[in-house]
């Protein structure tokens, strides 16, 4: 594992995984198993540790008033989740973690993983560098459905995501009704920009939003 953790995982990159090893093994973790559909926290849970996936795929999503929901993030192999609210004043997930497959989690406590910022320099540089890049891709995605049209939002996941996506995940993913979704989709589609293909959607050819 920690030959992995240390080829593929952000807060891990640079060590050694002999090095991995010894901080893992001298301060602490714990691995857990999740079926699919399963939580592995709720929004507004207490933020205690660190979590890291190790295989598998999870959605952070946030539930809104009226039970309306929006997948915030996508998650797979050696992704961090919420780094940052770990150590906050208020360490809430602002977030569900919810597996969409068969997965496992690398689990850290927040007062294991100090020590392990305080032992390893790259690693705190790592942990810090983590925490800024996405705050910086959180400043994208607000800019991007703040200012962005619907229209332009999906040309923008749809130039970006190689696979197929199903209508209802992405109405989801932007918080929107699907019929609001299926206006647009019939617009792209009349204009020869997607197609839909066993109820997914394929772009057809790149066209600015």
């Amino acid at each position: 594992m920690t030959k992995d953790l240390t080829e593929h995982c952000a807060l891990f990159r640079g060590l050694t995984p002999e090095r991995a090893t010894e901080l893992l093994e001298t301060y602490g973790y714990a691995l857990r198993s999740y079926p699919p559909r399963s939580f592995a926290a709720m929004q507004g849970d207490t933020c205690r540790t660190l979590l890291i996936v190790c295989h598998g795929q999870v959605n952070a999503w946030m539930a809104g008033a009226g039970g309306k929901q929006i997948i915030v993030e996508q998650f797979a192999d050696w992704d961090v989740l919420a780094p940052a609210f770990l150590m906050a004043t208020h360490n809430v997930f602002p977030v569900s973690i919810e597996t969409t497959t068969e997965s496992e989690l690398l689990v850290i406590h927040r007062d294991t993983l100090l020590k392990m910022l305080h032992a390893d320099m790259r690693m705190m540089e790592n942990y810090l560098r983590e925490i800024s890049d996405k705050c910086f891709a959180l400043t994208q995605r607000i800019g991007s459905f703040a200012l962005k049209s619907l229209r332009e939002q999906l040309l923008t996941y749809l130039h970006t995501h190689d696979t197929y996506a199903r209508q209802q995940d992405i109405a989801d993913r932007f918080g929107v009704a699907r019929p609001s979704l299926n206006r647009v989709l019939q617009e792209l589609s009349q204009e020869g920009i997607v197609k839909m293909v066993h109820g997914k959607i394929k772009l057809l050819r790149r066209f600015d939003p």
